[in-house]
């Protein structure tokens, strides 16, 4: 040990400037893989779950969804939709509210009771009859919200129509309810709404529903317009997109960027089935989506008569040579389909991933204008 230290001693000036060069070469290695690490976007095979608290039909941004029937199942459920299996560790305990609100012609909402305050004012300057009156007045008592389903209880036996009155402010609340932990959880409500709205040209009633979370993490409140109509609000659509940014600004300059792979979702509304279309020579759709939605393709060829869109004289045409899945879609029950493309040929640059991927939809009779 005492040769070691005087050997150390001797060569102290070689032996300080070995140790820099080492530090300093750890520092440039470190530098170099963070700066790999900051060029390369890579998209992962599978999007993380999001939030574990979700909905059949609310969402965190405001948002109208077409009824169909004049009942209809709102979920509150402790997964996010499309990652059932991933559910919340904790209980989580939320209030439930729904409002009967009305649309205005200007598109702008008003309360209920507003709107019936309004009524009674008309009335009595005889601006309106008391038929008229009494007319609005039966339609509003058909509208209606109970708790149908519990996460824990099951069915309710028998579930209670609260009605929107003036005595609540045409709004009901429930409090306090809760969603158990240790497994996937979903509580059910059931709207109810006038029957004669489902053929209505434009929608008036509306009601707002809204689950907020008061215990169980940071979640984000849920909510929803409900309404039924076959005018343009009706309308059936689904659409396709590509998830990611597909470019970037960098000091003041646009930059496309190329990813190894995309996500791409298709969502909508309406009932129908939507032809989900690729291009093999560039792209691959992700196996498991294939597998998990029992899906083989087929591919289009010039002959092909199946035409499933609205652009029927263009469509062999246009995607001749694709490939092609079928799927029916109602989104009463699922509103949202997400799956991997992958490129066939990781050195083709994909600046425009959206000209080999499409989402064709056909909406069944009765589903919408």
């Amino acid at each position: 040990m005492k040769k070691l230290l005087e050997q150390l001693k001797k060569n102290w000036i070689r032996v300080w400037l070995v140790s820099i060069l080492l530090i300093s070469s750890l520092f440039v290695a470190y530098a170099a893989y963070t700066e790999v690490s900051s060029v390369k976007r890579v998209v992962s095979t599978t999007t993380s779950p999001g939030a574990p608290f979700s909905s059949n039909c609310m969402k965190t941004e405001w948002a109208s969804y077409r009824l169909i029937s004049d009942k209809f199942s709102v979920t509150v459920c402790n997964y996010d939709q499309n990652y059932p299996s991933d559910y919340c560790t904790s209980p989580i305990t939320y209030t439930f509210e729904a409002e009967l609100m009305v649309k205005k012609d200007d598109g702008s909402y008003e309360k209920a009771g507003d709107f019936v305050a309004s009524l009674a004012t008309a009335l009595a300057n005889n601006e309106i009859s008391q038929e008229t009156y009494n007319g609005y007045m039966n339609k509003i008592a058909l509208y209606s919200i109970s708790k149908t389903e519990d996460d824990t209880d099951g069915v309710v036996a028998s579930p209670v129509d609260h009605k929107f009155t003036s005595s609540n402010g045409y709004k009901y609340t429930f409090d306090s309810d809760t969603l158990a932990t240790g497994d996937s959880k979903t509580d059910t409500y059931t709207v109810k709404i006038d029957p004669a709205d489902l053929n209505e040209q434009d929608s008036k009633f509306f009601i707002f529903v809204k689950a907020s979370p008061t215990a169980g993490g940071t979640l984000s409140e849920l909510k929803s317009r409900l309404f039924a109509a076959k005018g343009k609000d009706a309308e059936a659509s689904w659409n396709g997109t590509i998830q990611e940014s597909l470019t970037t600004v960098v000091d003041d300059v646009t930059i496309n960027i190329d990813y190894d792979f995309y996500n791409y979702i298709v969502s909508g509304s309406g009932v129908g089935s939507i032809d989900i279309l690729w291009d093999p020579n560039h792209v691959e759709v992700n196996k498991f989506f294939l597998t998990e939605e029992g899906k083989t393709p087929d591919t289009i060829s010039a002959s092909d008569t199946t035409q499933t869109s609205d652009k029927a004289s263009t469509y062999g045409a246009r995607y001749v040579g694709w490939k092609r899945i079928t799927i029916p879609v109602n989104s009463t029950n699922r509103s949202r389909y997400e799956l991997q493309l992958y490129k066939v040929n990781e050195n083709d640059p994909l600046i425009s991933p959206s000209s080999y991927v499409a989402c064709e939809f056909t909406k069944s009779a009765g589903s919408g204008s």
